[in-house]
């Protein structure tokens, strides 16, 4: 059963993203496991560049979950919670901000990953926000307001497909409907489809 749910997420995220510049994606927080095992499946399943942004959850804890995305060289990671964490064990395949309230840092170091890359024309770039939910514990809601909105358009202009994530259980939050509402496309998973 698991594995359909999974399955039936990843299609959902794959079209979804390959016709949308950006995809916001709201999961409920018991989903939110599921969602994360489809979004590696779908990124392990393709040749195309992906940074991951990661607010949520330390790198480590990641590569703990998927051991083999070491060996996945299409697949970048920011890690803007380990260092805040205290965590110092460092991955080459990650880039570390000191905190998730860098937001410029955070959008610079988005941009020259892709800038970095050397993208052959039939290789889409996609990036991952996990999650404005989380940017917005650690931030004024104005600040990551004015923050996705610039992201949001350099990664347009930048032909860079973009996926956002919010846990619906936070999602009440005035900003965080706004800013969601930024996306081209929203997937609401809820545990009735699932």
């Amino acid at each position: 059963m698991a594995n359909t749910i999974i399955e039936g997420l990843r299609e959902r995220i794959s079209t979804a993203a390959k016709i949308n510049q950006s995809v916001g994606i709201i999961v409920p927080g018991n989903n939110y496991s599921e969602l994360l095992e489809a979004i590696f499946d779908q990124m392990f399943s393709t040749n195309d560049i992906w940074t991951y942004v990661t607010v949520t959850k330390p790198f480590d804890s990641i590569i703990k979950t998927f051991p083999n995305l070491s060996d996945h060289r299409n697949i970048r990671f920011i890690d803007c919670i380990s260092r805040a964490a205290g965590i110092s064990k460092l991955y080459p395949e990650c880039i570390y901000i000191e905190s998730p309230t860098m937001l410029e840092k955070i959008s610079m170091e988005i941009i020259n990953i892709f800038h970095d890359a050397n993208v052959e024309e039939n290789i889409n770039k996609y990036l991952v926000i996990d999650s404005l939910s989380a940017l917005m514990i650690y931030n004024d809601p104005e600040t990551v307001t004015e923050f996705f909105y610039h992201l949001i358009n350099k990664t347009r202009t930048e032909n860079i497909h973009s996926i956002s994530l919010v846990v619906e259980e936070e999602e009440t939050n005035k900003y965080l409907n706004k800013i969601i509402f930024l996306n081209d496309k929203i997937l609401r998973v809820r545990d009735s489809f699932i």
